[in-house]
Order: C-alpha cells, then structure tokens, then sequence
C-alpha cells in the first residue's frame, strides 16, 4: 500500500507523541481537506522560491 507521509504518521501506534504540543489530528485533518493535493504543492513550490531569492539576496550582499 502506498502512504503520504502524514498518512504513514497517522499509522503510527504512537503517533500522537509526534506532534507538537496544541496541534490534533483533527486539527490537521481539517487542514488536509481544505487544500488540494495540487494547490499544496503549488504554495510548497511558491514557498521554496521565495526561500531561494532570500537566499540568493543575502549571497548578493554578502559577495
């Protein structure tokens, strides 16, 4: 059986002492069926390339 990774977590006999302290399963489960698989790689592939020109300014300004 294939498993995202938050699926392979959810699995997990212990999985609840993964979490932070204050976050659910509910509460990510809610959050999971907000977004759709290709709108959260959208807004991960849009995150990543904000992180990237950040690094490369501070490359800039450092050279």
């Amino acid at each position: 059986d294939m498993m995202t990774p938050y699926e392979k977590l959810k699995s997990l006999s212990n999985a609840e002492s993964f979490l932070k302290p204050g976050v659910s399963f509910d509460r990510l489960d809610e959050i999971a069926r907000r977004c759709s698989d290709n709108e959260a790689a959208r807004r991960l592939n849009q995150a990543k390339a904000q992180l990237f020109q950040l690094i490369n300014k501070s490359r800039q300004r450092a050279a």
